[in-house]
Parts: C-alpha cells; sequence; structure tokens
C-alpha cells in the first residue's frame, strides 16, 4: 500500500504546529527565571523602599551592585528589571515611597541602572 501525500501532510502538520507554542513557553521560562533573580536580589531592599527600615541594609546595597551589573549584559536589561520589580511589587503588595527610593543610590554610595519609581514607570 503506497503512502498518499495527505497522511505525509497531515504528519507534518501535527509536528509543526506545537512549535509556536514550545518556542513561546520557552521566552516566558527565560522572563521567569530572569525574574526569579530579580525577586531574590531586590528582596533585601523591600523593607527600606516600602518603609519599614530606616536605612537600607548591607545585603540591600549589595543586591543592587548585583542588579547594576545584570541591567548591562543586555540592552533591554534595565527595563526587564524594572517590569520585574514591578511585578514583585505587585504581587508583595508592597508600595514603595518615592523618597525612599530617591534615597537608595545615596544611602548605599551606588547608582542604579535601572529605572525604578514609586510609579513604577519602567520608560527610560
Amino acid at each position: 500500500m503506497a503512502i498518499r501525500p495527505f497522511g505525509l501532510a497531515c504528519v507534518t502538520l501535527l509536528v509543526l504546529v506545537p512549535m509556536p507554542l514550545l518556542c513561546s513557553t520557552s521566552v516566558k521560562a527565560q522572563t521567569e527565571d530572569y525574574c526569579s533573580v530579580v525577586f531574590e536580589e531586590f528582596g533585601p531592599c523591600l523593607s527600606f523602599v516600602g518603609g519599614l527600615s530606616p536605612y537600607p541594609m548591607e545585603d540591600c546595597c549589595e543586591s543592587i551592585t548585583n542588579l547594576n551589573h545584570l541591567a548591562k549584559q543586555e540592552q533591554s536589561g534595565p527595563q526587564k528589571i524594572c517590569e520585574c520589580i514591578e511585578n514583585f511589587s505587585y504581587w508583595t503588595e508592597t508600595r514603595f515611597i518615592a523618597s525612599r527610593i530617591m534615597e537608595l543610590p545615596t544611602s548605599c554610595m551606588l547608582h542604579l541602572s535601572f529605572p525604578i519609581s514609586d510609579s513604577m514607570d519602567c520608560s527610560m
């Protein structure tokens, strides 16, 4: 019995259809992995920017240094970090205090290589 072209086309279609789904899942997983790193790094700063601590702890300042390095690894790094922090703020229900955000670079004696604000405007 000969293989009909129609049957081959169906097999090819079944193999090709899932590929975009796999690719989009992969991109989503990469974003989640990226944000997991950002969450872990920014976590020690929440008590300061949220107003619970009068000054940033040393591990917060070290984390900001690590995030600065991460931001410089790719062109979209600063915006991606900002978006992850925005999500983190939302999920933890932490409202950032503008004056604390402004104090963070001075208190830690460093600069921020990514945007962060109380309004979470990630545009640069």
